[in-house]
């Protein structure tokens, strides 16, 4: 019988007695006893591949294969241990129990074994050492794309050099600047809080119904963002037709205040509400997710700002019964409660409007110190000046507040970044600044202190003069914003009110033509200057003007970044 029929034979026979065992495992038996009893009968082989599957025979109970299998394969991976292991399983898979470990490596040195895949956490922490500024998730995912690749190692070095070279890739601020971005979606979205929209929003009803309200749908808005904003109407209205929505959402050229106080007139067409719409679109528009947030919540928003009218009224009424009320020595408002007074250092007192706008013109003129608007030497606490001014300014003020009293130390190595305050103690073999201000995140040379151009020298870098011809534009933007006493000399900016200016020193002014006035009669009918007008108007207007002043004194040149560009943004 020839060996290949025989061998199906033993297969069958042993198949039958041993239908659980693996046909592999009884494959490598029936070569094992083939190989050591050439000569035994046919019913002696038999005989001795029962003794062996079944755990029997003349040396006693049979090892388990398995075992025998994942043993080799063990010391195989520590023999070899960046050989892909996928490989080694399917290696020893194929070998009879007891193969020899010597004849294995034998094997396989012989062979150009595959590697085994690096870990990508590895390849990730690699990355971020030799890109600091670059957005950590996108080198999370190059190092997931490179781990899968053949030649890791080669890829990797190239990545990097290209990186390095072309710093073609997201950076650390684009991903700080997309995560609060995210979470500030996420609080109008999923974790609405009614008293930090507040804080946002100290006057909502006239933000977001006032004639100069917030747009949530304008000319820069998405399909997304439409029907984002459709879906909240179709579920805030559900008895009334999706078709009479759709009409007056297109009548009132997608106003939504105006949308929803119309909606709220109509009469329900609806016996039943109709079923809620799926969000089938989504939205990062933040103000239209503040406006959304407004009209869905304006109930608990009226019933809270009732409640802090009521109290508020309670605490003049007792401030005046018990002759409580403080004056505040800039406005000299006389009926303030206690809780509206701040104070200077030495207990100057004054309104939070009065202390905010004197330290905002303070901030814009690049001070560090506000001193007090009676006139005393005195100046404002650090926690004086959090608690009247919005968190971002004073998160940067108190920056550059600590970056000069550093510098005022005259420390050894001391190095500030040249894009903002942050400043550091850094060696003298360190040759680029990574600054670690989160608003920042840029890396500048040490010498010339402009943006990191490695791997070129300083000298390969041609710089040109955008950076003073901006300042130069923007101090003169400042200026046109603000309006300076004809007295003292002190600056001020108006924000509401007529046009009869007041000075602390006592002086009085026309804050339109800036000339000396006594009375009304400057601006009585026929008068020179009208006593009310629109003081966000005609600021914008003396800015672009002073932009325009600017321009023209630095002549016929270039200007890359120009501030006065989109400069209505900030006004409207």
């Amino acid at each position: 019988m020839a060996a290949a029929a025989m061998n199906r034979t033993y297969l069958e026979i042993l198949r039958e007695i041993f239908p659980r065992t693996n046909e592999h495992m009884i494959q490598n038996i029936i070569e094992i006893v083939e190989r050591e009893n050439p000569n035994d009968v046919f019913e002696g082989k038999i005989e001795n591949m029962i003794n062996l599957l079944s755990g029997d025979g003349a040396a006693g109970p049979m090892p388990n294969v398995d075992n025998v299998s994942n043993s080799l394969f063990s010391n195989l991976t520590s023999i070899f241990p960046d050989v892909d292991e996928d490989y080694l399983h399917e290696y020893v898979a194929y070998k009879p129990p007891f193969y020899d470990i010597e004849d294995a490596i034998g094997e396989l040195s012989m062979r150009d074994l595959p590697t085994k895949n690096p870990d990508p956490t590895i390849i990730t922490e690699q990355l971020k050492a030799a890109l600091p500024n670059a957005d950590p998730s996108y080198l999370h995912n190059e190092a997931c794309r490179l781990a899968k690749l053949p030649l890791h190692q080669e890829a990797l070095d190239e990545f990097l050099g290209t990186a390095i070279r072309d710093h073609n890739y997201p950076t650390m601020q684009d991903y700080l600047k997309n995560k609060k971005h995210k979470e500030e979606v996420a609080t109008y979205k999923d974790n609405f809080n009614l008293q930090k929209f507040l804080q946002t929003f100290p006057d909502p009803i006239e933000t977001f119904t006032g004639k100069n309200r917030l747009s949530g749908l304008d000319d820069n808005s998405t399909d997304s963002d439409e029907k984002y904003a459709l879906n909240f109407l179709y579920n805030s209205y559900t008895r009334i037709r999706r078709k009479y929505i759709d009409l007056v959402f297109k009548y009132e050229k997608k106003d939504l205040v105006a949308v929803c106080n119309r909606l709220d007139k109509l009469h329900n067409s609806l016996l039943r509400p109709r079923p809620a719409e799926n969000e089938a679109e989504d939205s990062t528009n933040v103000t239209l997710l503040q406006m959304i947030s407004f009209l869905k919540y304006r109930k608990q928003i009226e019933r809270e700002l009732k409640l802090k009218n009521e109290a508020y009224r309670h605490a003049k009424e007792e401030a005046r019964k018990f002759n409580l009320f403080e004056t505040c020595q800039c406005c000299f408002d006389d009926e303030l409660i206690p809780e509206e007074i701040y104070f200077c250092m030495r207990g100057c007192s004054f309104c939070k409007d009065c202390v905010k706008k004197g330290v905002e013109v303070g901030v814009g003129k690049g001070d560090t110190r506000f001193l007090c608007m009676a006139d005393c030497d005195s100046e404002f606490s650090l926690q004086t000046l959090q608690m009247v001014l919005p968190n971002k300014l004073f998160e940067r003020l108190a920056q550059k507040i600590a970056s000069e009293e550093i510098r005022k130390a005259n420390v050894d190595g001391l190095e500030v970044c040249p894009f903002c305050d942050f400043a550091t103690i850094l060696p003298d073999e360190d040759k680029i600044f990574k600054c670690e201000n989160p608003e920042c995140l840029k890396e500048s040379c040490r010498q010339c202190k402009h943006e990191s151009h490695v791997p070129k020298r300083c000298n390969e870098i041609e710089y040109d003069e955008d950076v003073r011809r901006r300042t130069y534009i923007e101090n003169k933007m400042t200026e046109a914003l603000t309006r300076t006493c004809v007295n003292c000399k002190k600056s001020f900016v108006k924000s509401n009110g007529c046009n009869k200016m007041t000075c602390v020193c006592g002086a009085k002014m026309c804050y339109l033509c800036g000339e000396a006035v006594n009375d009304y009669s400057h601006f009585r009918e026929g008068g020179r200057c009208p006593l009310f007008t629109n003081d966000v108007q005609i600021n914008l207007q003396r800015v672009i003007k002073g932009a325009q002043q600017a321009k023209s004194d630095l002549g016929d040149v270039e200007i890359k970044f120009d501030p006065a560009l989109n400069i209505q943004e900030f006004f409207f």
